[in-house]
């Protein structure tokens, strides 16, 4: 470098140098100017589920990070942390993130389990979802998107709290190589052809023991999800489980008009009556009892030709036995009767409490946690975002564009989707409501004789939860 050159660099130096020293000499209080809207705010939520590996939400999580968005006037990113609970621990989890004020700003809750937890959640604002960019999605636009039916659950007061990522309802498995073997082509589409089909399926040994069995029904215990399969033969029926205000109704009448008449019914106990008869000796459709193995691992060692279960029975059948020649087919209903089946779902709502992490303490008045936890459920659900996740857990959609494609294309999940403009479910206050139904059944496989009481009993012990 030339002498001149290291001369001018010098001169440059000098001048900056000065002119900094004169500011702050002649303005002792000089700061360059801040526009406080081009912060950028670090917000970390925290998001709790249940089933779903880190893996299954890394993508959508990732997508949403990488974007800056603008929340009153302040610009944010976010950073989500998720963790995958514990089932059996999950409810004592949230209750005592709670009475530390320590909530998660997302998380799992049953689509059974909503009234235990509206108060402390926050629904849409003003009944409007925020999407990528922070635009809005009304709540008329989200029933066009997903069938009324996954979302009822989620709604109380016109407000809606949880928009569902997948759906989930009771299903009809059945073993192929039985059915063939009994010369059914068909799955049976009404109640009077499964117990047909029951028939044909049952296969008898020494002393009337059950070989085979053509479904897995009568007992409460060693039957997956007993007390589903009964609460949907009662809303079947035209009953109800439990009322909306918390009134048990099991063992309440009903009227039903009918072209003789007006014709009183009990929905809850015929359904149950029903259900009983697979476990009675005495009757033609006897096809288990209480010395069967559990119905899930009776189906995979191919000693039971039917049983109903969820979706996600499908990744442990597979675990159970891998090549197990089994398809599955919507729920049997009662002819000439409106098509009702049952919701099993967990889906995400968001904490109504202001506790995410900011990084700047003085901004954190301008930041809706809350509003940032909805934007992000949002985005998961957009059509992009929602195939990603399905296809990562084998879950069957809640989005009715997504719903048709995997009943074209998806196998064994595209039954799931099927049904998912007819689920119902009831609101199930107390997780010691499907023990007692349980153990009703097995009660009334013991001693048929005393139906009504046992029903009656049952109905008093879950008042007691109230």
């Amino acid at each position: 470098m030339s002498k001149k050159s290291v001369i001018l660099i010098l001169f440059i130096i000098f001048v900056i140098f000065g002119f900094g020293y004169f500011l702050f000499k002649s303005y002792p209080n000089f700061k360059a100017p801040q526009v406080e809207n081009d912060r950028i705010v670090e917000v970390e939520l925290e998001f709790w589920g249940l089933w779903d590996n880190s893996d299954d939400w890394k993508k959508i999580i990732e997508k949403f990070e990488k974007k800056t968005y603008e929340f009153n006037g302040q610009k944010v990113r976010v950073s989500i942390n998720y963790t995958k609970k514990d089932f059996a621990s999950y409810r004592e989890d949230v209750e005592k993130a709670k009475e530390k004020d320590n909530n998660p700003n997302i998380f799992y809750i049953n689509n059974n389990w909503f009234s235990d937890y509206k108060k402390d959640l926050e629904p849409l604002s003003g009944n409007s979802a925020y999407t990528e960019e922070y635009n809005f999605l009304s709540y008329d636009d989200v029933l066009d998107i997903f069938p009324a039916n996954t979302m009822i659950d989620f709604v109380n007061d016109n407000s809606l709290y949880s928009i569902p990522l997948y759906t989930d309802s009771l299903a009809l498995y059945y073993n192929k190589d039985l059915f063939q073997k009994a010369g059914i082509e068909n799955p049976p589409k009404s109640w009077v052809e499964f117990k047909n089909n029951v028939m044909k399926l049952t296969v008898f040994g020494k002393k009337d023991s059950i070989t085979q069995s053509g479904v897995a029904l009568g007992t409460g215990d060693n039957v997956n999800r007993s007390s589903d399969i009964l609460s949907l033969l009662i809303m079947q029926g035209g009953g109800k489980v439990i009322g909306k205000n918390g009134e048990v109704d099991i063992n309440k009448g009903v009227e039903v008009s009918t072209t003789e008449g007006v014709e009183k019914r009990n929905p809850g106990e015929r359904a149950i009556s029903f259900y009983s008869e697979f476990s009675d000796p005495q009757k033609e459709i006897y096809s288990w009892n209480s010395d069967q193995e559990n119905s899930i691992q009776s189906f995979a060692d191919g000693k039971l030709a039917m049983m109903f279960g969820y979706s996600y029975q499908i990744q442990n059948l597979l675990s159970l036995k891998p090549d197990l020649n089994y398809a599955v087919a919507p729920i049997p209903q009662l002819e000439n009767s409106t098509v009702i089946n049952f919701s099993n779902i967990f889906s995400p709502v968001v904490s109504k409490d202001d506790n995410c992490k900011v990084d700047i303490a003085e901004l954190s008045d301008k930041i809706d946690c809350s509003k940032i936890a909805w934007s992000f459920l949002s985005f998961a659900t957009q059509k992009e975002n929602s195939e990603l996740y399905l296809d990562l857990t084998n879950k069957a959609a809640a989005r009715k564009d997504l719903i048709q494609k995997q009943i074209q294309n998806s196998g064994h999940i595209g039954v799931f989707a099927s049904q998912a403009e007819s689920v119902v479910s009831y609101n199930k206050f107390s997780d010691e409501v499907d023990d007692i139904l349980v153990d009703m059944l097995d009660e009334i496989n013991l001693d048929r004789e005393k139906i009504d009481e046992k029903i009656d009993e049952a109905v008093e012990k879950i008042e007691i939860l109230k």
